[in-house]
């Protein structure tokens, strides 16, 4: 046996073995998908990462307590700055009505 031959008998082996392991790992493949399909596995991976960040975003905001509270107190506000304005305007006057008793008083001290 020459030299090439003996190389050509070892390079099927080797082959022969790759491939046996490359049908090994897609039948495994077959039998977990078989078990549990694509959509439960993208779910399950949804699931885990949004409960990692949830479990992220408690922990950042208890190291941040007046942050967090700034934060919604300024949320709040800026929610609720109509009727805030209604009811300033009203215990303090509105502009036009400080234009108007500035435009009266005008006209008083003319006459």
């Amino acid at each position: 046996m020459t030299g090439a031959e003996r190389r050509l008998i070892e390079d099927r082996q080797n082959r022969n073995a790759a491939r046996q392991l490359v049908d090994t790992g897609i039948a495994q493949v077959k039998t977990d998908l078989a078990a549990r399909g694509i959509g439960g596995r993208i779910k399950d991976s949804v699931v885990e990462e949004a409960d990692e960040a949830l479990a992220t975003g408690i922990s950042i905001a208890r190291e941040n307590k007046p942050i967090v509270a700034g934060t919604i107190g300024l949320l709040l506000v800026w929610l609720l700055r109509n009727p805030l304005g209604r009811v300033l305007s009203r215990i303090f006057g509105s502009k036009s009505d400080v234009v108007q008793d500035s435009d009266h008083n005008a006209r008083s001290d003319q006459e």
